[in-house]
């Protein structure tokens, strides 16, 4: 299961840069934000499909985008690569 927190910008510098690790619940929130990936304030979809496949590249054709991370490959048009990331939530 993989779960999207936001937290601030202080706490996750106090979590990265302190030692947790001297109970379980603080291992616990350690590994969590430690495994994470930063998703940028105002990212778009793009952003953040980069931001979890890093070495991917991306490709512009005449009517879509294409993602390209190794073997597998992801299309989509422009406008919702480049709209703003709307974080999980209804609708």
């Amino acid at each position: 299961m993989k779960i999207i927190i936001e937290i601030s910008d202080e706490v996750y510098q106090h979590m990265m840069g302190n030692d947790l690790l001297q109970n379980v619940h603080g291992n616990i929130c350690y590994k969590a934000v430690q495994n994470g990936t930063p998703i940028p304030d105002n990212a778009t979809n793009g952003d953040v499909i980069k931001a979890l496949y890093p070495k991917g590249t991306t490709a512009k054709f005449a009517t879509f985008m294409r993602f390209i991370d190794g073997e597998h490959y992801f299309n989509c048009s422009e406008e919702w690569w480049n709209a703003s990331y709307q974080k999980g939530g209804k609708g």
